[in-house]
């Protein structure tokens, strides 16, 4: 199998390292939910510690902990899921086990010779001691820089070992017993340099927090801009899992630090700004909800008159799904292969905007859409900081009107073929209505055909070598970017749009992604078994 270039390894990468983040939306949700419900301020006496109400509350949000307590467990399994060519499910099982015996080997030298290592392993778990409790387990807290770290280890050996035969006598030991062996073993020294580097990395991570936390509002804004502007390359995962799942501006992370504590915020008459001045790491949302809102709006306003009627068909529900549920792909993928320039432009005025709301005072964990905005943030600011939520507005607004002359005045200036500025453009597709009303009532799912048409555009199943998903696209490594179809094709097939990098393939799915993803997978599995193409769809009329 052909080897992923630099670029296709970090996409691919990144895409496994988006597994866990599914469980956050309903876990987070869960957690501010529960936090409201038992603020005796907003609940009264409903929400006292003696109330049957509280203790049920209480529990629920005990469980919506699960999640974000065990980040390293989870981020150690999704590596296998995303990035193991077979038997997926039993190599995050061996990465699980082997993760685990890598903290039992890390406790147990550091019982035995922790002040050789210059570690009090006596202290408790938090704070300044450097220590935690991963699945039961006193050791270093590595955050998940080591969990990923093992979940690669362990994704390399089963890829290299899960299908070697071993001799009869020891075929017991073959497949996934063969890879827990080796990666058994290999946890040992694992664990020992661990002991011997991590406590020194710890002592750079706190200097690091302080820089970050002294570079203040300018630091804010280049994190934002840079995080935003490799969005398509799936890289800005890279930039932002250190802020908001890792120790990089404080313990824990933004996402479960604000979580934990916007309560005892709320509570406090002391602004926000100064109680979590970490907050401005976690904006970016604004980008998704009110930038939106200006570059669609602009992309509508510039279009022909004979096209509008389209146009809106295409940017006003885009603009709907970013601003309520963060999700900005289907608006930004409009533009970003039309013009980088408009795409870059969007990320400089929604780092500005973070930088400016921060400034104003407004801090929190904002990274999806309106629906993260009110229920994570400013039902807790009604309390003792209702006046930032006028702000907020104020100032999302103001931002949305300036990326809308920005936008506009671009468009018009350099003459961008945004949507609906050719009066004669016209969309390919490649199924009539007609021929998707008979499959749809002969019963078969509008995902299966959608993997279907998307397999028939990238060339086949022996076009395909690696696949993998994000969020919201199917990322693929294919052997032959010539026999991919153009981008109008690939749209008529049910991407959203697609971003190409030599042999590196992004095709812009949506939510449903992951459905795709197993449909298209199971097809290329069925062709490459039958010898047999994916049936060609037929192009309209």
């Amino acid at each position: 199998m052909k080897k992923l270039n630099l670029m296709g390894a970090f996409q691919t990468f990144g895409g496994a390292m988006a597994v866990p983040i599914a469980f956050l939306p309903f876990t987070g949700l869960l957690l501010a939910i529960t936090n409201i419900l038992t603020m005796p301020e907003i609940m009264g006496s409903l929400a006292s510690p003696e109330s049957n109400f509280y203790k049920v509350m209480t529990i629920l949000k005990s469980g919506g902990w699960t999640i974000f307590r065990n980040f390293p467990l989870l981020f150690c399994m999704a590596l296998p899921i995303g990035l193991a060519r077979s038997a997926q499910a039993r190599a995050a099982l061996v990465a699980f086990f082997a993760y685990m015996a890598f903290n039992y080997f890390t406790s147990s030298i550091l019982t035995f010779w922790g002040p050789d290592f210059g570690v009090d392993f006596s202290q408790e778990i938090g704070k300044e001691s450097g220590l935690t409790m991963i699945g039961g387990i006193k050791t270093l807290d590595t955050s998940i820089v080591f969990s990923l770290l093992v979940g690669g280890i362990v994704t390399w050996i089963h890829n290299r070992f899960f299908e070697k035969k071993l001799h009869d006598y020891l075929s017991i030991f073959q497949g996934m017993a063969l890879v827990f062996i080796i990666a058994f073993f290999l946890m040992l020294p694992l664990a020992w340099l661990t002991c011997l580097l991590w406590p020194k990395v710890q002592l750079g991570i706190n200097a690091m927090q302080t820089f970050y936390i002294g570079a203040g509002v300018p630091g804010m804004g280049i994190f934002t801009f840079i995080n935003h502007f490799l969005v398509p390359t799936g890289l800005h995962r890279f930039v932002y899992f250190p802020f908001y799942f890792g120790p990089a501006v404080v313990d824990g992370g933004l996402y479960t630090y604000w979580i934990e504590h916007v309560a005892q915020f709320a509570a406090s008459p002391i602004p926000l700004k100064e109680q979590f001045p970490a907050g401005g790491y976690s904006l970016e949302g604004n980008i998704c909800v009110f930038c939106s809102i200006g570059a669609g709006l602009a992309m509508y306003s510039t279009a022909h008159k004979d096209q509008k009627r389209k146009v809106a068909a295409l940017i006003f529900p885009a603009i709907i799904t970013a601003v309520t549920v963060g999700i900005t792909e289907p608006i930004e993928f409009t533009y970003l292969f039309i013009s980088p320039l408009l795409f870059a432009l969007n990320a400089l005025v929604g780092a500005v905007l973070c930088m400016v709301l921060y400034m104003a005072g407004v801090v929190g964990f904002m990274g999806g859409g309106l629906n993260d905005m009110i229920l994570f943030n400013w039902v807790f600011y009604a309390q003792n900081h209702a006046n930032l939520i006028w702000i907020h507005i104020a100032i999302g607004l103001s931002f949305a009107a300036i990326n809308f002359f920005v936008f506009r005045f671009v468009i018009l200036r350099y003459n961008i073929m945004t949507p609906g500025r050719n009066p004669d453009e016209d969309e390919v597709r490649l199924y009539s209505k007609q021929d998707y009303r008979d499959k749809k009532a002969a019963g078969v799912q509008p995902d299966r055909e959608k993997a279907i048409a998307i397999l028939h555009c990238v060339g086949g199943a022996d076009n395909v070598d690696v696949i993998s998903n994000c969020q919201t696209r199917l990322r693929l490594v294919v052997n032959d970017p010539s026999r991919v179809l153009d981008d109008k094709a690939l749209k008529a097939a049910g991407a959203l749009g697609t971003i190409r990098s030599g042999n590196n393939l992004q095709i812009v799915i949506g939510l449903s992604v992951t459905v795709v993803k197993e449909f298209f997978e199971a097809e290329v599995i069925r062709e490459r078994e039958s010898g047999h193409d994916a049936p060609e769809p037929q192009p309209a009329g």
